[in-house]
């Protein structure tokens, strides 16, 4: 009887009157092609012998573990456990037929041939200890997968951060660039609106630094340039905004003051800015700074806002420069 099967299946491995007696006490089933056996998380107390035709285990909505056939069984986990619920659903690819195997069944070859049930539960057990075994492997080579995987996009992401990083900071100065400026300045004035603290802009422009440029050369411009960064980035808060523009004009966002408080921080810049040794300082080149600053005012635009700096700016540019005017 075992002989029927291919050599390599499960019934071919038992002894020809075990098979008889198994197939004997169970009950037949017919499946049409994709029919579904069983279905993954049903309950369940039986096994099933196929007998002819092929069928698969599928799990998570149609992904293929496992494929059957003649001589194979499937279901034994809720045979020996009936509290078990089944692990796959099963289907029939081809037209089948089935011998199915209950409880009742079991109970009976228990009296008859309990020779064939020992050697149906001894090899139902190796089984179930190689798929364990094949389980623990497959998540321990997923998991090193996965590993390697966290690796790889820890490091596109350190990458990515890095490039944006680089996209949004001027390269001269450090400063956030304008592209950053853009970006932040309506994160600061939504957190202005949402805590109701004051919220400053000030505009700055370098005084007098085309002559550095045109008498001492660009490199001696940009120092000015770097000492300035330098000096923007020591005198604002971390939760304040300092950024480059453009050329010689930047731009500082002021956190949690008030006009007064607003008013003397320009101040001390511009008076930093005023006093730090550059390379014109020996031909009578002196770089001062002009400012226009404002408070923000609920609910404007983050361009009103903008639009009020420049407008002061401009106002301190025609009262003669190196002073802060404010709006």
């Amino acid at each position: 009887m075992r002989l029927n099967f291919p050599p390599g299946s499960a019934l071919h491995a038992f002894a020809d009157d075990d098979v008889e007696a198994l197939l004997a006490a169970g009950s037949p089933r017919a499946c049409a092609a994709n029919e579904v056996i069983f279905a993954e998380g049903e309950g369940g107390d039986s096994m099933f012998f196929l007998l002819e035709g092929q069928a698969e285990a599928q799990i998570h909505g149609g992904q293929t573990v496992r494929s059957y056939g003649p001589g194979s069984y499937f279901g034994e986990l809720c045979f020996i456990n009936p509290a078990h619920h089944r692990s796959a659903t099963l289907v029939a690819t081809t037209a089948a037929r089935l011998q199915v195997l209950d409880q009742s069944s079991v109970r009976s070859l228990m009296t008859s041939h309990p020779g064939a049930i020992c050697t149906l539960f001894r090899r139902a057990c190796v089984f179930l200890v190689d798929t364990e075994k094949s389980l623990v492997a497959s998540l321990r080579r997923r998991n090193d997968e996965l590993q390697d995987t966290i690796k790889r996009l820890d490091f596109t992401a350190r990458r990515l951060s890095q490039e944006e990083e680089t996209a949004r900071t001027d390269g001269l100065t450090g400063l956030s660039n304008r592209r950053a400026y853009d970006a932040e300045l309506p994160v600061f004035i939504d957190r202005a609106r949402a805590i109701g603290s004051g919220l400053a802009l000030i505009a700055i422009d370098l005084d007098h630094f085309k002559p550095v440029n045109d008498t001492l050369g660009h490199a001696a411009g940009d120092f000015v340039l770097r000492e300035v960064g330098q000096i923007l980035k020591a005198k604002v808060r971390k939760t304040d905004l300092a950024c480059r523009i453009g050329g010689d004009e930047f731009t500082v966002v002021l956190t949690d003051l008030d006009e007064e408080m607003a008013k003397k921080r320009a101040e001390v810049l511009r008076a930093a800015i005023g006093s730090f040794p550059h390379p014109g300082n020996d031909q009578g080149i002196r770089i001062t700074t002009t400012m226009g600053g404002t408070l923000y005012r609920a609910p404007e635009s983050a361009a009103d806002f903008m639009h009020r700096a420049d407008e002061a700016l401009y106002a301190a540019k025609r009262a003669g420069r190196n002073r802060v005017a404010w709006s």
